[in-house]
């Protein structure tokens, strides 16, 4: 398949166009269009290359996914769930833009969406120069209990939003190595413990996401171990070949 009209694909289409014509395993850590255009989808499967995405879990989104497993299993209905985001940087230049920002809404919101079972979960993002490289998240939660009694709570959160994402790309690229050492092909839905919006996978808890992610690494290394190693001992001709 030959992709045409290439000038016209967003900067993060065109990487992971460069990827799949390198035949390399690929990774978005933002809500870009990346392999979001089906012809990109479409040419990534037919190669066989191992992919992963979509915006990285960094912040606000990780304590929800905690959080709002945690009330269901406790019988408590979410009745809304506000946020708010403050940020500057670059970061915050780029989301004052509207239609990076709804993109950015999107995939904050689909998770909770499916954790609250639809709740009420408005979401603003604000672009505030001076906080720099902080980010600031706050979100209220209204809560239903036992006999329709009320109960409220609230979080904030700050922090260095790249130093919480850095050690999950250097994660990301060793298990995104790995996954190609196995013979991986296509979305692996089991990298979705690290984003927002996973590709391949529609489970957004985060205790069920690490065993997954666990459970995956443990049988992708055996397969590894199987591929490169003779009943001896002695590693096979291919393995030491790569």
């Amino acid at each position: 398949m030959r992709i045409r009209h290439k000038r016209s694909f967003p900067p993060s289409s065109l990487s992971a166009y460069a990827a799949i014509l390198a035949e390399a395993p690929y990774i978005c850590f933002t809500p870009s269009p990346a392999l979001n255009i089906p012809a990109l989808a479409q040419l990534a499967a037919e190669r066989g290359i191992p992919t992963a995405g979509q915006d990285g879990k960094t912040g606000q989104t990780w304590p929800r996914s905690v959080l709002a497993p945690g009330l269901a299993a406790r019988g408590l209905r979410v009745l809304s769930w506000a946020g708010a985001n403050l940020l500057g940087g670059g970061d915050g230049a780029t989301l004052a833009d509207p239609q990076a920002v709804a993109g950015k809404l999107q995939s904050k919101n689909r998770g909770l969406q499916s954790l609250t079972n639809a709740a009420t979960t408005p979401l603003h993002i604000d672009n505030v120069p001076d906080l720099g490289e902080t980010k600031v998240a706050w979100d209220h939660i209204n809560v239903e209990g036992f006999l329709g009694s009320r109960l409220t709570l609230q979080t904030t959160w700050s922090a260095y939003d790249s130093m919480l994402a850095a050690p999950m790309i250097l994660d990301l690229a060793r298990l995104m190595g790995l996954a190609d050492a196995a013979g991986q092909q296509g979305q692996v839905g089991q990298l979705g413990f690290f984003f927002k919006d996973p590709w391949g996978s529609d489970e957004h808890a985060f205790a069920e996401q690490s065993r997954l992610l666990l459970d995956w690494a443990q049988q992708a290394g055996a397969r590894i171990s199987a591929m490169t190693h003779m009943p001896d001992g002695r590693i096979s001709q291919g393995a030491a070949a790569r």
